[in-house]
């Protein structure tokens, strides 16, 4: 795919699609900036340039329709503040904006999911995007999974390119999937049983996962191993099943996984000091390693404990370590351990369809523009 390195920009309209969809409390607080401050290189990139930058965002799910608690009034005051040197962020709405009065620099769209047209990648709504601009940049990796009007649709009326975030995922992501220094280590627990269970048979250059949370669970019942009352995913332990006959010599689960009660039952909800230094074997021997999903209920400060000290491992380690998914990032962030990981992933369900080879059209796009 093309890249914004090499794009003439002086004096043009850009069209910058980000990901500024961050989370806020009942206030209207943005409570974590990382999304909006991985976009500030290329927005002051253009910017330096004397580009004319109009931002393009989503906030939550309106289902196509206003919503006055998704309007990007703070985003925009947020975004000033961030790239300080007096920035003006003008908010805008769509329908009244003429790319041909533009005096300020930088302009923000209203939340582009206000029009049903954006989630149904319609063609005629992406052309009166494209309309207010002459070059299209996407540097939201978190959305590029969508076929949505301002991600794929878009890139059949302007000239594309991907902006420095996206290139960095996709950059990192690809030190995973497809020339990994190794050995390679994937931790991958959490409750997304589904979707982590395809990273088994799609990563084939991975040498060992290490598995906790409801993923590993789901193993240990399909082992016939004790579990008790805990969360399993009955629908995916057939498939648990065949994975391991084809992988047993790479997975490795927890051997002495720490018991409670969650409800009035009896579950699994850590892993055990044992399990921990077990694990730590696997990780010391890395030189790639990929965490995604905690190896306990690590939103209860009693089950954190073997999440930590398998983060404390992987920062120890001499390997290249690349963490994504929201609640991993979550617990990192909330005891100051994230920054000292080699890549934090911002992608989500996209980095997922990315290390699973799954369709992600709004790469694709980038790649067949015109």
């Amino acid at each position: 795919m093309r890249s914004i390195i090499n794009q003439p920009v002086a004096q043009k309209k850009v069209l910058l699609r980000v990901d500024f969809n961050l989370p806020m409390n009942e206030k209207g607080e943005i409570l974590d900036f990382r999304r909006m401050d991985a976009s500030l290189p290329t927005i002051k990139f253009l910017l330096d340039r004397q580009a004319k930058v109009i931002l393009i965002s989503h906030l939550g799910r309106p289902q196509g329709k206003v919503v006055e608690g998704l309007k990007l009034k703070q985003i925009a005051s947020a975004l000033a503040r961030r790239l300080g040197v007096r920035q003006e962020v003008d908010l805008i709405q769509l329908d009244s904006f003429s790319a041909y009065k533009i005096s300020p620099a930088l302009y923000l769209l209203e939340n582009i999911r206000f029009y049903p047209q954006e989630e149904k990648n319609d063609f005629r709504f992406a052309r009166s995007l494209a309309n207010l601009g002459e070059l299209f940049v996407n540097d939201a990796f978190s959305c590029s999974h969508r076929a949505h009007a301002s991600i794929s649709a878009i890139t059949r009326f302007l000239p594309s390119c991907a902006g420095l975030a996206l290139q960095k995922e996709v950059r990192m992501l690809s030190q995973i999937s497809r020339h990994p220094r190794k050995p390679l280590v994937c931790l991958l627990g959490g409750a997304k049983v589904q979707d982590k269970i395809q990273i088994l048979t799609a990563l084939k250059k991975a040498d060992w996962f290490l598995l906790g949370g409801v993923l590993a669970n789901t193993f240990l019942f399909a082992l016939g191993e004790e579990v008790a009352d805990s969360k399993v995913a009955q629908e995916e332990v057939e498939k648990a099943q065949e994975i391991y006959r084809q992988l047993k010599e790479k997975i490795v689960l927890p051997q002495k996984p720490v018991f409670g009660w969650l409800e009035g039952k009896r579950a699994i909800l850590d892993i055990s000091k044992e399990d921990v230094q077990h694990f730590a074997s696997y990780i010391q021997k890395a030189q790639t390693i990929f965490w995604n999903g905690t190896f306990g209920l690590a939103e209860d400060k009693r089950y954190q404990k073997g999440s930590l000290a398998i983060a404390h491992q992987v920062i120890r380690s001499k390997a290249l370590s690349v963490v994504g998914g929201g609640d991993t990032v979550a617990l990192l962030d909330r005891v100051g351990l994230a920054s000292r990981f080699g890549f934090v992933s911002l992608g989500g369900g996209a980095m997922l369809d990315f290390l699973t080879n799954q369709s992600m059209p709004g790469l694709e796009a980038l790649n067949s523009s015109c």
